[in-house]
């Protein structure tokens, strides 16, 4: 029997209970940011807000960096020897923070998050319009993972190109101080929408079926 739209839409949001723990590294950065950003507003003059929201989110950005250096540090050792390794990864943390503390625009550090989610996107486009899966490949590597890859493919270009279009939205309809409550947040909501997706292609096969 054909699964209906809004039989697939409950069944999406049917899989956002009974989550597993959420790890630090998902609320952690957002809590350093909205915490610097209300100290740094009381530190600076009221017509620096600007200048408090950069500083909070290059305090919550390198938070992030933190709780992720060493998952970063794995995967560029598979990829690249110990010295290169080092090199890549200076890069990867060094740049953003550097654009990070020059910027003289919030706008920049909200768009940084928009690049996030091109580039990722970008990523799994081109796997996709190539008809590889080494990407998702990579990401979940189990063998029973293996038929669902397409899909997986497909389902991240349209979960991080939802993510942008998203967040920019949010760059247009609010100030700083609620864009910031967003970005503390979207990590959360961003893990529970890539379990959801996951779990929804897995059950259901390329003609919306279950499997």
């Amino acid at each position: 029997m054909d699964r209906q739209p809004p039989d697939q839409f409950r069944l999406l949001f049917s899989l956002f209970h009974g989550m597993p723990p959420l790890s630090r590294a998902l609320y952690l950065p957002g809590l350093a940011a909205l915490a610097g950003y209300i100290i740094f507003t009381v530190l600076f003059d009221a017509r620096h807000d600007g200048q408090a929201f950069v500083t909070a989110f290059l305090l919550g950005f390198a938070v992030y960096i933190a709780c992720g250096f060493e998952g970063l540090m794995r995967r560029v050792l598979t990829l690249w020897s110990g010295s290169g390794a080092a090199f890549v990864a200076l890069a990867l943390i060094g740049l953003p923070l550097v654009m990070l503390a020059l910027a003289d625009d919030a706008v920049w550090c909200q768009r940084m998050q928009s690049a996030v989610y091109l580039a990722i996107a970008g990523v799994f486009l081109n796997d996709l319009v190539r008809g590889r899966v080494a990407t998702s490949a990579s990401l979940w590597p189990d063998a029973g993972m293996r038929n669902h890859l397409p899909n997986l493919t497909r389902g991240m270009v349209l979960l991080n190109g939802t993510l942008l279009v998203l967040n920019e939205t949010m760059i247009f309809a609010s100030d700083l101080s609620q864009w910031l409550m967003f970005w503390a947040i979207l990590p959360l909501v961003s893990q529970m929408l890539l379990r959801a997706m996951v779990l929804t292609v897995i059950n259901l096969d390329d003609n919306g079926q279950p499997v």
